[in-house]
């Protein structure tokens, strides 16, 4: 669900996933199924509004967290699985880290690539939405008015970000991820140290970082859109280079994802990242 046309310049998506009907639900077919989220860079709140599911990092052999309550992503910066424990309902925000960052009032450095579940955040404002948001969870139309009115709100009071992160954020994506951001920030006579700090608290990663994810998301959706190899490869130093990358943030060779062949029957979501760089 697209936001107010308002909110575009900070607010990504909305979504709601309704959960597979009673008749059609089998436990074990369930339980065997992952799904695998790319990287894209963007902060999330994701509110569960029934069930419970396993989210673990797609790359080694991390161990898997149960989800059973609303949190947010400071930033994502790897790939994720996730799988389902039950009939699980959730709904969600794709927004601007500069935006959570700024609601919530602390950096989001320190979430690294974990969750932080409303609860524990303690955040009123963001209780009070998880309550309102539960009430509307099974209307597309009525969620998308809560979550418009709730951020329209926060833009509006929210302290405006650092002009020199918002400047190096804009470059980063004019580029798509291909900047030099060492040499970006020499040519304006800023200190590194400084900018990296102010940059992880904003954005949830180093300015180096976040430039990958998104080189990479854009790469990826051209890889999977069917574009030529000169296309895709454009901006990497070569096949082995891009390989490496995708193999860095998504756990596998790009061979296993165009042909079908993760592990353990695993499925990919790319359904929001299709929507937001289908027009890019």
């Amino acid at each position: 669900m697209k936001p107010d046309p308002r909110l575009r310049s900070r607010v990504y998506c909305y979504y709601l996933a309704h959960p597979v009907p009673v008749g059609d639900w089998d436990a074990a077919a369930a339980y065997k199924a992952e799904e695998l989220l790319i990287p894209d860079g963007h902060s999330e709140i994701v509110f569960n509004l029934g069930g419970a599911f396993e989210r673990r990092a797609a790359q080694g052999a991390s161990q898997a967290s149960i989800m059973n309550e609303s949190y947010v992503i400071g930033g994502r910066s790897q790939s994720v699985l996730t799988r389902d424990l039950n009939r699980v309902t959730v709904a969600g925000v794709k927004l601007d880290p500069r935006l959570l960052h700024a609601l919530i009032r602390s950096p989001l450095g320190d979430f690294g690539e974990g969750t932080v579940s409303l609860s524990d955040l303690g955040d009123h404002s963001l209780l009070d939405l998880d309550h309102a948001v539960a009430q509307e969870g099974n209307s597309a139309t009525r969620l998308a008015t809560v979550l418009d009115q709730f951020f329209l709100r926060a833009l509006a009071n929210v302290s405006p970000s650092s002009a020199r992160i918002d400047a190096l954020v804009r470059e980063i994506h004019a580029h798509r991820g291909m900047l030099s951001i060492l040499d970006w920030i020499r040519g304006h006579g800023f200190d590194p140290r400084n900018i990296e700090r102010r940059f992880s608290a904003a954005m949830g990663m180093t300015p180096k970082r976040y430039a990958r994810v998104i080189r990479f998301k854009h790469h990826y959706h051209m890889l999977v859109s069917g574009k030529s190899s000169a296309e895709f490869l454009d901006g990497y130093h070569d096949r082995s280079h891009f390989n490496r990358e995708f193999r860095s943030f998504v756990g596998v060779p790009p061979t296993a994802r165009m042909n079908a062949s993760l592990e353990h029957g695993t499925s990919i979501s790319d359904a929001l990242l299709d929507s937001e760089l289908a027009t890019a």
